[in-house]
């Protein structure tokens, strides 16, 4: 009786077993790869914005808004930007998957990372779109004086959303060291960008193109890691069955000639 309870009823199919999940870190690890690139591009151009500093900010700054190729680079920069920060919300949920025990520090640093780098992506370059798009918002000398305070309030944010990387990036090498989940190169690759965005306002205009080398390394891992999983889930091929004789001639007795 409980042997035919154990294997089921005839004609019935077999109970379903779990399958291990396969790919689950390729899309965030490609996610990873392109808001590491988009953000090393998106910074690099954002760079080449007027210094606000010293008494020639004004002029510098109105003569690079009104050209019109540079409203047109603040406009990609910005798209670009903020491109790059909702690819890093998909990087993030595998990050913090990697973290363990630690998944709420790497979810809170790059929660506040990617809110910060959009509020400066679009601070810093709202008001070359603005005068590219509106003809009663000319570039003049006096809304030139806002151009400085926006480039200002998009550096305060970097150094704000690089804080929250630090943060992330302390977690994940805190987890690495206790697990072994990240590699330890990894691990100490984003203890070294996390230690150097601590100096805030003196290595904001670097630590993000740091933190885009470090997404396209930790991008990389992820893909392995999707490749070793399908690896590892894929069945093996069954053995093809070896041919079997056939069964014994039946005696037949003597025949009559014999006998």
């Amino acid at each position: 009786m409980m042997a035919s309870q154990s294997a089921g009823a005839p004609g019935t199919d077999p109970a379903p077993h779990a399958e291990p999940t396969q790919h689950r870190d390729l899309w965030p690890g490609i996610a990873g790869l392109l808001a590491g690139a988009l953000l090393i591009a998106g910074h690099a151009l954002w760079l080449g914005t007027p210094d606000t500093e010293g008494s020639g900010a004004l002029r510098r700054a109105f003569f690079y808004y009104v050209d019109d190729g540079n409203q047109d680079v603040a406009e990609a920069t910005a798209l670009i930007l903020l491109a790059s920060g909702l690819l890093f919300l998909f990087f993030l949920v595998a990050l913090s998957r990697l973290a363990g025990n630690r998944s709420h520090l790497v979810l809170v640093g790059g929660t506040v990372f990617t809110a910060f780098l959009m509020v400066g992506a679009l601070a810093g370059n709202i008001f070359a779109i603005t005068v590219s798009h509106s003809e009663s918002f000319p570039v003049v000398p006096e809304t030139a004086l806002i151009s400085i305070l926006l480039l200002n309030v998009a550096y305060g944010a970097m150094i704000a959303s690089m804080a929250g990387a630090a943060v992330m990036l302390f977690g994940l090498w805190r987890a690495g060291q206790e697990t072994g989940a990240i590699p330890a190169w990894l691990g100490w690759a984003g203890f070294a960008v996390a230690v150097v965005s601590l100096a805030g306002p003196f290595t904001a205009w670097l630590t993000p193109l740091l933190l885009g080398v470090w997404a396209l390394g930790a991008g990389v891992v992820l893909i392995m890691n999707a490749r070793i999983e399908r690896a590892e889930g894929e069945p093996e091929p069954e053995p093809e069955p070896e041919p079997t004789a056939g069964p014994p001639a039946a005696d037949t007795g003597p025949t009559d000639k014999e006998s």
